[in-house]
This record gives structure tokens, sequence and C-alpha cells, in this order.
């Protein structure tokens, strides 16, 4: 797991903060998230190194969007404890590494927690 570092702190809001003490007394059941969804293994690990290396996690979709690297889906969701039990102990901003999904990958960022 890794946070977009240069531009993480300047994205960084009280709100998230917040959000992230909340969800840790509250145990909320959902949470908004946003995916890159990637044909293959050479995609993911192609766009996961450029967000290792302090990539914006929105240019990095819209890049690999660009190159046809993408599959047709919602960039934005919502995610339940029981699906990505991991989602649940981020702090808002958290990019994960890509994992298998169907026919391809995906990148989760978490953008917060629903009450």
């Amino acid at each position: 797991m890794w946070k977009d570092t240069p531009q993480y702190l300047g994205e960084l809001l009280i709100w998230e903060i917040e959000d992230y003490l909340i969800a840790q007394s509250q145990r909320p059941e959902r949470a908004k998230v946003a995916f890159i969804r990637l044909a293959d293994a050479w995609g993911a690990a192609s766009i996961a190194a450029e967000l290792d290396n302090g990539g914006s996690f929105y240019s990095a979709a819209k890049r690999a969007d660009a190159l046809g690297m993408t599959l047709p889906g919602d960039m934005f969701g919502t995610v339940t404890r029981e699906q990505m039990p991991h989602v649940f102990t981020a702090v808002p901003g958290t990019t994960f590494p890509p994992m298998a999904d169907g026919d391809g990958w995906v990148i989760v960022r978490l953008v917060a927690f629903e009450s």
C-alpha cells in the first residue's frame, strides 16, 4: 500500500483525518473508492510503478485510459467491509497495490468512508 507521496500532503484535508478517526471508532461498513481497471499484469505493474514513484492517481488513470490499457467500468464506486476488508484499515488517500480482478487487474484508492 502506498500514497501518492508528493500530492498526498497537498491533498490531505481535515475531513480525511476526521473520516479516518470516525471509521476507527464507528466501524463503517461501506467506503467510497476510485478504481483503475487494467487489462493485463504488465499494465498494472506499469501504473503501479508510476504511482510508487509519486505519480498522481488520477493522472495515472487518465494516462492508462489514453494508452488503451484500461478495461470498461466505473472509476468510482462503493465497497463493503466484506468485499475489501483491507480498505477499512487505511487512511483516505491510500492507494493499494494491483489486485487480480476478473479478467484483468484493479488498483484501488480509498476516497472516504461512508457513515
